[in-house]
């Protein structure tokens, strides 16, 4: 959140905000949404990935690129961002 954006929201007093909760949850619960789906299309994307990099010979994970793959999490998330980036390599991953 920016200075800008809680100065804007202390504006609104307790009551505006209270009101916006249900907008805001249903806003998050869309985002959430997408998440879930874009992670899930990453993983097919991921298993094709690992299958054709397998069959040329390599292994099914490479770790220099779950390297860049962490750094940018961290880069637009700060330190928290890297968990989250693994997680989804986790899922992305899948069976061993």
């Amino acid at each position: 959140m920016t200075m800008a954006t809680a100065a804007d929201e202390s504006a609104l007093g307790d009551d505006a905000d209270a009101d916006a909760i249900p907008a805001l949850r249903s806003q998050i619960d869309a985002l959430d949404e997408a998440i879930t789906r874009l992670v899930a299309e990453r993983a097919r994307l991921s298993r094709r990935v690992q299958s054709a990099r397998m069959n040329s010979g390599g292994t099914r994970v490479q770790l220099g690129r779950e390297r860049v793959v962490l750094d940018g999490y961290r880069k637009v998330l700060g330190p928290d961002g890297a968990a989250l980036g693994d997680a989804v390599l986790r899922v992305c991953r899948g069976a061993r």
